[in-house]
């Protein structure tokens, strides 16, 4: 199961945290899930949603999804991600740039026949995530 709440500690006292998403394939359905001994409260709580599609459940922390708009010789970049205590994104373009902070909405003008930027994620604590990158060639 995952908890439905990423910030379960921190939710204000009422709000119910202990609500978990689980995955509701043909094994979950043959099979009983046990808390000492027993069904699991969960079952009969209502605190248990059932989700079919796994790609509902099972993200990847830390990658970017980006959106590219071209209008002439400008590129608008969006970038989204799932990541836990997001500090900023960081932008490199190629070859040979540095890593530079930018927010998750930017525009960059296309100089180049071939125009190869690099993005990734960085954490509070400093960490970055994978890079994503985009080419745009015209």
């Amino acid at each position: 199961s995952w908890g439905k709440y990423g910030d379960r500690y921190s939710n204000a006292p009422e709000t119910i945290t202990d609500s978990m998403i689980v995955y509701e394939d043909d094994y979950f359905k043959k099979h009983t899930w046990l808390w000492d001994g027993k069904p699991h409260w969960a079952y009969k709580a209502g605190y248990m949603s059932r989700v079919q599609d796994r790609k509902s459940i099972e993200w990847t922390p830390n990658t970017i999804a980006s959106k590219v708009t071209i209008k002439g010789n400008e590129a608008r970049i969006e970038l989204n991600s799932n990541t836990p205590n997001l500090q900023f994104y960081q932008m490199k373009e190629l070859p040979g740039g540095t890593w530079e902070n930018i927010s998750n909405t930017l525009k960059i003008e296309l100089k180049k026949d071939r125009n190869e930027t690099v993005f990734r994620t960085m954490n509070l604590a400093g960490v970055t995530g994978p890079e994503h990158r985009i080419i745009i060639e015209r």
